[in-house]
């Protein structure tokens, strides 16, 4: 479907073809809908338009932009007309919309022959509460390389996909409560939360290694009674920044940090100086250690669980990460896989055996992502990551609602996941702003 402009079209007015009304009766008006603006127009049959051809007057123009040359999709329901989607992907807190940023983000749209519509990429000061409007560059198939993104001002969206962390803000405070919180995702989820959040569930706490928070030194003394060896985490860390393992030794702590840096504490007066010097002031978090290492590396699976049209939680891929060798952090893409494959290497699995084991940590994950669609409001966009003990036992490591989807980029063994992964948060966002099929 697409637009044509009419300059000699009342403001008021908008024309269709007979062929929408064939089973109905025509109305005197109609509400047109494009992302969350809506407005009621008077309508006119053109018997000679065809039903692909919605006519607008192009006084319209002058509010926002909405190019006519972009493919959209139309749907009638009553007296309201919907044309879109109209999906912003919301990247950066203020305008460093570069061209070069923009076309780091063109793999979203590597699927945009089935999504169609307009499709913006917008930073947090490009959202214009007054005039319910938001600045930025949207994506036009017709055009080539750098120049497939132009610079407009859109109307409010019909879907949000979040890409940036947002903590106090009055213009996404705005934005979201008039696009009727069609987000995702809605919530950044620290590690903290995380326990906090899955913990009271029977079912989910049976996969979470023991997690408290560090505030004194009988805290980290009573988990290494517990366990022998832990990890010091900041509750808002990414990337293994900031993380140190804690092995209870018989004449003291040795601490280890994430470039294999040992530091051995022998007093208590000492170990609580040292803790008050790592943590620096942020919150941090003594957790159970549930590592499993192959051939000196620690090795745990990125589940990555996304939403499509469906609107339902699905598995994109599973990718195994072998961290380097002594090192207890595993985000080196060089050292990835598929996850099937590590378990049957790792665990000597065969295929039967490694696909149930899969499954089961597939059905963990969904039901994760379930319990926190009830908590925080839906998500879309998921990585999980997952460690497996050597007996087998499946523990929840960390929840990723800003994951890093290139890194399925890097996978030689399932070419087509990339594709999978970068296109299903556009697919889950098109029918979230309510077209599903509908063309």
């Amino acid at each position: 479907m697409f637009i044509q402009w009419i300059p000699e079209l009342k403001p008021d007015h908008i024309r269709l073809s007979p062929k929408w009304f064939v089973l109905r009766t025509i109305p005197s008006s109609l509400w047109l809908h494009f992302g969350a603006w809506k407005k009621e127009f008077i309508l006119k049959i053109n018997d000679h338009l065809p039903q692909s051809i919605v006519e607008l007057p192009k006084a319209m123009m002058n509010h926002f932009t909405i190019p006519a040359d972009l493919p959209y999709e139309i749907y009638l329901e009553g007296n309201h007309l919907h044309i879109g989607p109209v999906i912003a992907l919301l990247l950066a807190k203020r305008n460093h919309l570069t061209p070069e940023y923009l076309e780091k983000h063109r793999g979203y749209l590597i699927n945009y022959r089935m999504i169609k519509g307009l499709i913006y990429i917008c930073s947090l000061n490009g959202i214009n509460p007054k005039n319910q409007t938001v600045e930025g560059f949207y994506f036009d198939p017709n055009a080539k390389g750098k120049e497939q993104w132009k610079k407009g001002i859109f109307p409010y969206p019909g879907a949000v996909f979040r890409r940036i962390r947002v903590y106090k803000n009055a213009h996404y405070d705005h934005l979201i409560t008039h696009i009727e919180r069609k987000i995702f995702n809605p919530h950044f989820l620290d590690k903290s939360k995380l326990w906090d959040s899955l913990s009271p569930d029977p079912i989910l706490v049976k996969y979470l290694p023991h997690t408290k928070p560090l505030n004194h030194l009988q805290d980290l003394n009573e988990m290494l009674d517990l366990y022998g060896q832990v990890y010091l985490k900041p509750a808002n860390s990414y990337m293994g920044k900031g993380i140190s393992t804690v092995k209870k030794m018989r004449n003291g702590y040795l601490f280890t940090n994430r470039h294999k840096e040992k530091t051995m504490i022998r007093s208590f007066r000492q170990a609580s100086s040292f803790l008050r010097y790592l943590k620096k002031g942020r919150k941090y978090l003594i957790q159970q250690s549930v590592a499993l290492t192959f051939n000196n590396r620690n090795v745990d699976f990125r589940v990555i669980l996304q939403k499509d049209e469906s609107q339902h939680w699905d598995c994109s891929g599973i990718i195994a990460r072998f961290g380097r060798s002594g090192r207890f952090y595993t985000n080196d893409v060089s050292s990835i896989g598929l996850g099937k494959d590590a378990l049957r290497t790792i665990f000597h699995l065969d295929e039967e055996a490694a696909a149930e084991k899969e499954k089961e940590i597939i059905s963990i994950c969904t039901e994760v992502c379930r319990r926190l669609d009830t908590i925080y409001g839906p998500s879309g966009d998921m990585g999980i990551d997952v460690a497996v003990d050597q007996n087998l036992r499946v523990w929840i490591l960390e929840i990723n609602s800003l994951q890093h989807h290139k890194m399925a980029a890097y996978l030689i063994d399932d070419p087509h996941m990339y594709a999978r992964v970068m296109s299903r948060p556009l697919e889950y966002a098109k029918a979230l702003a309510g077209f599903r099929g509908n063309a």
